[in-house]
């Protein structure tokens, strides 16, 4: 819990740093808090030495496993420029069986992951976007084949670069559809991280909005050899939901 907080003071920081410098060089800048929830479904590998275990998690399996989750973003933007941070953590404990049950994994791992996005409008509804994402991921895994028992535990964390673009297509008055992708790593930090997020929101009223999306996110990092070798490539995908206040 720690870095979750650390994280979200040092981006509550940045935003109040950038929001001010905004605020003076012009007044047609507005800010927005999102708060919201996802439904993820989990599928990949993951391998900490010699012990890997395959991941395949439904959307219940998730919320069965999921310990404590938060999730919020901020934006600020006005007519040419946006800057957004957005912030998810999860704490899951996942248990996953072979063929026969004869073999058993037990994965638990703490997820925290910091996105920080700049914008540049490219055209009346078209963003080019640039972003660094940061990954935490603390993990213990265990394994047990027949009467045979594993473990292993590994911490990991890395900044990624990505490159990418968001549509924002306002209709029907107060309604709004946007689709945005991204797509990074280069081996920087990982070998490919990628992103695609699309939600319909609806702005009530000046200072508030309610959104439903779909949000899918991946990633295959690997580092160290032999004992300390550990790989991650997984993704993340389902729908979410939220509200969001304007000012």
């Amino acid at each position: 819990m720690r870095k979750v907080f650390s994280a979200v003071a040092a981006c509550v920081a940045l935003v109040a740093a950038t929001t001010t410098q905004a605020q003076e060089a012009s007044s047609e800048w507005k800010q927005t808090v999102f708060i919201y929830g996802m439904g993820a479904a989990i599928d990949g590998d993951v391998q900490l030495g010699n012990l890997e275990l395959p991941i395949d998690m439904s959307i219940s399996d998730v919320f069965d496993a999921l310990k404590f989750g938060a999730m919020a973003a901020y934006r600020i933007d006005n007519d040419v420029w946006s800057f957004e941070g957005d912030v998810t953590y999860m704490n899951l404990g996942v248990n996953q069986s072979g063929p026969r049950e004869k073999v058993r994994g037990d994965l638990s791992t703490d997820q925290l992951t910091v996105m920080a996005t700049a914008g540049r409008r490219l055209g009346p509804y078209l963003e080019g976007l640039f972003s660094l994402a940061y990954f935490d991921l603390s993990t213990d895994l265990e394994v047990r084949v027949l009467n045979q028992r594993q473990r292993a535990s590994r911490d990991a964390d890395w900044i990624d670069p990505l490159v990418g673009l968001s549509y924002a297509l306002p209709f029907a008055g107060k309604w709004t559809y946007s689709l945005r992708g991204d797509i990074g790593g280069f081996g920087v930090g990982s070998d490919l991280t990628w992103q695609i997020l699309t939600a319909v929101r609806r702005q009530n009223t000046d200072r508030f909005g309610w959104f439903v999306g779909y949000r899918a996110l991946g990633y295959d990092y690997e580092d160290g050899n032999g004992r300390n070798y550990q790989r991650y490539d997984l993704t993340q995908q389902g729908p979410l939901a939220g509200i969001s206040f304007t000012f």
